[in-house]
């Protein structure tokens, strides 16, 4: 198995009272960038209204630098991994969406990624409410889908994880409401996971199958598309 590290990771969170809308969108309250804490709250959705309507929104973006693998690779069994705690309130259900936030995956967020650069029409997960953050200490993971697959050709995955329920679905919560998740960011910073399987060249040479041939003249497979123009 392959592991990818994310490069650039971190939150950013707003906290509304004038309506459900102006605090699921426009630009952030703060922004935190590679956080460093053992129990640091990632994701959130809180409404209350002891004091007046007021929402509360954090979203975790993460950036993958998959360049090493943007060509002669079939990838496969993508998951993304997180090392949750028990501080999580609520049955936190999570959707996994494109971001177009932290540049080659060598960006800090500002505030003002916290709503542009999602983008709600691309799941990168099933994104049908099965999806659940884990309130345990236990090395976790999503699977991801072949539309996150396909962004390695881009030579970076970004992706957002919200909440599912209310932030996903564009529907304002009527009851008072407090799901939070939390990653334990000291020991492990989220990560892909993934088979990559090389293609390169395809044909079998001088009568070698192409399955039992890793290199020709000391060129990897993954590295050959033809040999003397074939």
């Amino acid at each position: 198995m392959a592991t990818v590290t994310a490069s650039k990771y971190g939150t950013i969170s707003k906290q509304g009272s004038s309506s459900w809308s102006a605090t699921r969108t426009g630009t952030g309250s703060s922004a935190t960038n590679q956080p460093t804490g053992s129990n640091t709250q990632v994701v959130k959705l809180g409404y209350e209204t002891s004091k007046g309507e007021e929402w509360d929104i954090k979203r975790l973006y993460l950036a993958f630098d998959v360049s090493s693998y943007a060509s002669g690779y079939t990838i496969t069994d993508l998951k993304l991994y997180y090392k949750p705690t028990t501080s999580a309130t609520g049955v936190l259900k999570i959707a996994i969406i494109k971001s177009t936030a932290q540049g080659d995956a060598d960006a800090d967020l500002a505030t003002s990624d916290y709503y542009t650069p999602l983008d709600y029409s691309v799941d990168y997960a099933d994104n049908d409410g099965t999806d659940i953050w884990a309130d345990s200490t236990t090395l976790s993971y999503f699977d991801l889908n072949s539309t996150a697959i396909s962004a390695f050709t881009n030579s970076y995955l970004k992706l957002a994880v919200i909440e599912y329920v209310h932030d996903y679905n564009n529907t304002a919560p009527t009851l008072t409401t407090n799901w939070q998740g939390y990653n334990n960011f000291s020991t492990t910073v989220p990560y892909l996971s993934f088979t990559a399987t090389a293609t390169g060249y395809t044909n079998d040479i001088i009568g070698v199958s192409s399955a039992n041939i890793d290199s020709v003249e000391g060129v990897a497979t993954a590295n050959i598309s033809q040999i003397i123009g074939v």
